[in-house]
């Protein structure tokens, strides 16, 4: 409904402004077009209290009722919050009310008039207002009163009109949500932020995710488990930085931001129990933060044996292996009668045998001591376990010391090395590092991907295998290391490819995969409710089309140490993979990544021993360049990166390049 504006006029200009007393008041039930609870409570309370701040700023618009009094046609939420300041004895019944005083056949008219053409302020400008009242020098405790809100409220809406401009200006036009700008807010940085909501996928725009990125290399102090040792108030005492996010339900949490402090802090309270371990008589004990198995994986570990008991133990024994056999001896004898109370029966003897059975392990434990003639060529690491409490590991043998250990466990005769040692195999030395193994084996991903985005009838196999492995061969014990499948969602291996290979992004696999992401991107609904409607009215080849890249995107294998074969394995051969396409040896790829002498070796087999025996004599960097001039054009391959299409090398190697490709179990990484 519209009126004129000689409408409007004419109303206004017939219409007395005056004041009247609040006790002459009611709430029209003809006139008042808003219905009655459609306003929340939280808002009348805050309304109240800028009424009882600043006064009454706009007049309600009545009627002349029955008996003298005034009935509220427009005004019903300032009416309700002046009858609670009454109520509570904060203003009297003869408070002086602005009003404007329309005829009645009129009052309809104005009130719906007014709930029309009110336009309510954009959140952007409450923060931005809220800000601008604490610049004037007034306090969060001030400016909540005035509205009838916590100190936190405003402190919060403070925050959030400290978020960059241009961040600032997408919300206003609704393409950052609320809940993302509270994440943004709970940093100061304007670079962070912008820089963060830029790398932020359009699908994946979540609050959790955007959390993520602001937040990575900061340390949680209620989840991180040092954190949790050290304890907040240590660590802030020492002068450690602290960022609290303003938006946490949790007002004791922190972020830490000093890493280096927070472990020295971690270190030095660990040094008592280090003492107290060390007296024990171990040859060594380290002291970590932070207990990482890599760097005790060639380390050999003590076990420990078991003392014969004396006499009270062996005695205590005896008694609670006898009692369990005779509660035993019952339980068996009630497992075929039916008679009432006979199932309450067999609970309480359950429940006996397991309370000795508890008596008869803590026995056990005290049995089970650490020799202590091998001790004393063993060490330990303390270290802040994953509760956040202290924890040991006791017992490791360093590689310097398994000779003597060894030596040391044979003379304890009886087989004792077998039983009291365990020393790691030694392991010889693989052709590739971890780090290029990662970062190869992501370029074959991603080349796997860039491959299967235009063969939708395999991925349509794929991804059907994977269902039918789990629907027919659960009896495989490998099936139940999947996770399962009553609810699939897929898993994209983006972020974990540019994990591995910080070239990943230039490679012409990766841009082949971030075209077609930007292309399903602008082309998909946003609505996550719009998703299924909207592919139900496309025709099948888009359908497949998008199942086929989803499939894609999901592809996996990437591997630290160089495997057999590769989870990849079935569907490179499936493609005709053949990796000269996507990848090339060079410097930066490979060849500065590895040693001078496997180097020679890749240059002789990609070319021969006349191209590689001039480097020898080089350094490493005119190696390099070297190597590159001499395999431009080879198409040599690492073997992890060979199939069958790519086996052989173009240069004629003599079939040094062959490899044999076999099925892999998983070639699809699904996420439940």
């Amino acid at each position: 409904m519209k009126f004129s504006k000689a409408e409007i006029d004419a109303l206004i200009a017939a219409s007395p402004r005056t004041t009247a007393p609040l006790s002459k008041l009611v709430l029209s039930t003809t006139y008042q077009v808003r219905s009655g609870g459609s306003t929340s409570k939280m808002s009348i309370a805050e309304l109240a209290a800028s009424i009882l701040d600043c006064g009454v700023l706009q007049n309600l618009i009545v009627v002349k009722g029955p008996r003298g009094t005034l009935e509220v046609c427009a005004g019903g939420r300032r009416l309700e919050s002046l009858t609670l300041l009454l109520s509570t004895g904060q203003i009297p019944d003869n408070y002086p009310v602005p009003i404007l005083i329309v005829a009645a056949d009129k009052a309809l008219m104005a009130s719906l008039s007014e709930n029309l053409h009110h336009v309510p302020m954009h959140p952007a400008d409450e923060f931005l207002a809220f800000s601008r009242l604490l610049d004037e020098g007034k306090s969060p405790e001030t400016v909540a009163a005035a509205f009838g809100v916590t100190p936190l409220v405003v402190k919060r809406r403070m925050k959030l009109a400290t978020v960059a401009p241009t961040l600032m200006a997408l919300f206003r036009e609704d393409q950052i949500s609320l809940e993302c700008l509270m994440v943004l807010a709970s940093v100061d940085d304007h670079e962070r932020q912008e820089k963060a909501w830029i790398g932020l996928p359009q699908w994946n725009r979540r609050p959790d995710y955007l959390r993520q990125l602001l937040t990575g290399g900061e340390i949680e102090s209620d989840r991180d488990p040092v954190a949790k040792y050290v304890t907040l108030k240590a660590y802030e005492k020492a002068g450690g930085a602290t960022r609290r996010d303003l938006f946490s339900e949790d007002d004791k949490k922190a972020y830490l931001l000093d890493a280096t402090l927070l472990e020295k802090l971690a270190t030095d309270k660990l040094q008592k129990k280090a003492k107290q371990v060390a007296s024990e008589g171990w040859k060594w004990v380290d002291v970590r933060p932070r207990y990482s198995r890599d760097e005790y994986l060639n380390h050999g570990e003590l076990r420990k044996t078991r003392r014969e008991p004396d006499e009270p133990e062996a005695a205590t024994l005896a008694d609670l292996e006898a009692n369990m056999a005779a509660l035993q001896t019952r339980m068996d004898a009630l497992e075929d009668d039916e008679g009432e109370g006979s199932e309450e029966a067999y609970d309480d003897l359950e429940r006996e045998i397991s309370a000795l059975q508890v008596q008869v392990k803590a026995i056990e434990d005290e049995l089970s001591v650490w020799p202590g003639d091998l001790m004393g060529k063993a060490g330990c690491v303390v270290h802040v376990g994953q509760n956040g409490a202290v924890a040991v590991k006791y017992g490791l043998i360093r590689p310097d010391d398994r000779s003597d250990m060894a030596q040391a466990a044979r003379q304890a005769g009886d087989g004792g090395q077998a039983d009291m040692v365990s020393l790691p195999s030694p392991k010889t030395r693989p052709v590739h590092s971890d780090k290029l193994m990662r970062r190869l084996t992501a370029h074959r991903v991603a080349a796997v991907q860039a491959e299967l985005i235009a063969r939708p009838d395999v991925a349509l196999v794929a991804i059907t295998a994977q269902l039918a492995q789990k629907l027919f061969l659960n009896h495989d014990y490998r099936c139940h290391q999947q996770d399962p499948v009553l609810a699939i969602t897929a898993t994209g291996s983006q972020s974990d490819l540019r994990a591995a290979a910080d070239d990943i992004e230039t490679s012409p696999a990766w841009l082949r995969m971030d075209a077609e992401r930007r292309t399903w991107a602008d082309k998909l609904p946003q609505d996550l409710d719009a998703m299924f409607p909207w592919l139900l009215a496309q025709d099948q080849a888009t359908v497949l089309q998008l199942l086929t890249f989803a499939v894609a995107s999901t592809v996996t294998g990437i591997y630290g140490v160089e495997p057999a074969t590769q989870r990849t394995d079935a569907l490179a051969l499936a493609l005709g993979l053949d990796m000269r396409r996507w990848w090339t040896a060079s410097g930066p790829s490979y060849l500065n990544h590895v040693s001078k002498a496997r180097l020679l070796e890749v240059v002789t087999e990609a070319v021969d021993i006349n191209a590689a025996a001039p480097l020898a004599a080089l350094k490493k960097d005119a190696a390099v360049s070297g190597a590159e001039q001499a395999m431009a054009g080879a198409g040599w391959l690492p073997m992890c990166l060979r199939t069958g299409a790519s086996s052989k090398p173009t240069g004629d190697d003599g079939g040094a390049g062959r490899v044999e490709a076999t099925n892999a179990d998983a070639v699809v990484e699904l996420a439940v």
